[in-house]
């Protein structure tokens, strides 16, 4: 009975491995554009979310990377810079939850109404063309997204990390998928299928997620052809001779074709961020800032027609520049490099960690179940994604009022959670993932206020202790 029972647990295990890991294991393959193209054919828009499929390895990869820096004297994530990089992510994907993306969107709109012939889905010249054309408009849009000025307040959001890492390719922009649309539209026109072009366009999202990070030196000769790490990190930064290079995806000699091409300098290591860099973790101010900045420009920049042209035009231009403006006006990076780094205590770093460990399995959960869900609840969970990721911005940059903020947003989680936590509790979920998911919320939050209500209180007793002891100082020097 005994060996019985255990050759049925492990039957169990491999089943298990099986079904859930094996998968994973064997389609890692898909983050460097290994996929066979017969089994990435479809005949419709029922294609597999590879990049939601693969966040598991994701996770992986990136413990290992801080292994790797770890291990070779370099400093591991930092986690404020993290966190924003997460909450950036978070907030665009909030906005895919019923549309897969905009740019399909506009890719089915325009192949519906506009196509000149049909190509067929199963062919495995029409998954070619795909291929190479994908790529070609990815160096198109992301060039147009660094050259004129208001596409580049969308994508300057992505580029404002100063770490650069794994977690760093989640900073995306909220607004990218606006413009990126526009130079992939043409092959809708030529007939190839939304389908494919979907295909495409997750395994190119998926190789440009591997290539943030500083642990894979040199590639060797594959740097010949491929968009590797090194000539990623050219892109990133923001010294003089880097700036607006490496614009592609897979391919690296597209930039080689049209010149915007710059091998890593080992004289000369990439500094990233902004050239401005932007001292904020509050995920709506690192997206909008540079509007803000635009608009006073258009104020303040004389003539009609200059003010019309800020827009269009590359973001260092001004009346009587170039286009682009002039690569001698990028500021020189001051060395030992300082990155904005507040400090905050031991426990706040905790807190932080756990709410953004709960906010993403909240976001998952009601991403996979938007479709059995109100759009009241879709619309209160997008609401407390947006505003956790507000508050633990403000609470990683050691503000007063992110106790208070904290505080409030807790309370207000726990009014509506009749709201919220129905998104995971629907028929399919497994009992005891649900009641352990339910738990871990409640009590997570409810645990939260009673830490923010202490930490108030002390505060507010020790501001009152201080205030008294200036009055009886005040009292002592009046008498004398």
């Amino acid at each position: 009975m005994a060996a019985t029972a255990t050759a049925t647990t492990t039957t169990t295990m491999f089943e298990m491995f099986s079904q859930n890991f094996w998968p994973l294991i064997t389609n890692t393959r898909y983050f460097f554009y290994l996929a066979n193209p017969y089994e990435t054919m479809f005949p419709d828009m029922n294609v597999p979310r590879y990049v939601s499929e693969m966040f598991p390895v994701f996770i992986f990869l990136a413990f290992i990377e801080n292994l790797i820096r770890f291990f070779s004297g370099k400093s591991i994530l930092r986690l404020n810079d993290s966190i924003a990089s997460i909450s950036s992510g978070l907030v665009q994907d909030c906005f895919r939850i019923h549309i897969r993306s905009l740019e399909v969107f506009c890719y089915c709109l325009v192949f519906e109404h506009f196509r000149l012939t049909t190509l067929p889905w199963n062919s495995l010249a029409t998954w070619l063309y795909c291929f190479l054309l994908v790529d070609f408009g990815f160096y198109w849009a992301h060039r147009l997204a660094h050259e004129i000025n208001f596409i580049w307040a969308i994508h300057q959001a992505h580029h404002s990390g100063e770490d650069f890492t794994l977690v760093a390719a989640l900073r995306q922009a909220v607004l990218q998928p606006f413009t990126a649309w526009i130079t992939y539209v043409p092959m809708a026109v030529i007939g190839i299928p939304p389908q494919t072009f979907l295909v495409h366009l997750q395994l190119t999202e998926l190789y440009m997620l591997w290539i943030h990070t500083e642990a894979i030196k040199s590639l060797g000769y594959l740097e010949l052809i491929f968009n590797c790490p090194s000539h990623h990190r050219v892109h990133h930064a923001r010294n003089r001779k880097y700036i607006d290079k490496n614009y592609g995806a897979l391919f690296i000699f597209w930039d080689k074709l049209f010149d915007t091409y710059q091998d890593e300098d080992p004289q000369e290591p990439p500094v990233y961020g902004l050239v401005h860099p932007v001292e904020s973790y509050d995920p709506f101010y690192l997206q909008f800032h540079t509007w803000i900045t635009m608009y006073h420009n258009i104020r303040h920049t004389p003539g009609i027609w200059n003010k019309f042209c800020i827009p269009f035009k590359g973001p260092g231009w001004s009346p009587g520049k170039p286009r682009l403006g002039y690569i001698d006006e990028i500021p020189d990076i001051k060395q030992p490099v300082e990155y904005w780094n507040p400090k905050i205590s031991f426990w706040k770093k905790v807190y932080a960690i756990c709410h953004t460990v709960i906010i993403v399995i909240f976001y998952h959960e009601l991403s996979t179940k938007s479709n059995q869900l109100t759009q009241l609840n879709i619309f209160l969970g997008v609401v407390c994604i947006l505003a956790t990721f507000t508050t633990i911005g403000s609470w990683l940059e050691n503000k007063e009022k992110a106790i208070r903020m904290e505080l409030v947003r807790c309370a207000v989680f726990l009014m509506f959670e009749k709201y919220l936590i129905p998104l995971t509790s629907v028929k399919e979920m497994d009992t005891s993932y649900q009641s352990s998911i339910i738990w871990t919320f409640r009590m997570t939050y409810m645990i939260s206020i009673m830490i923010c209500t202490l930490y108030e209180f002390i505060r507010m007793v020790i501001h009152l202790f201080d205030h008294l002891k200036w009055q009886l100082k005040q009292t002592k020097l009046h008498v004398n």
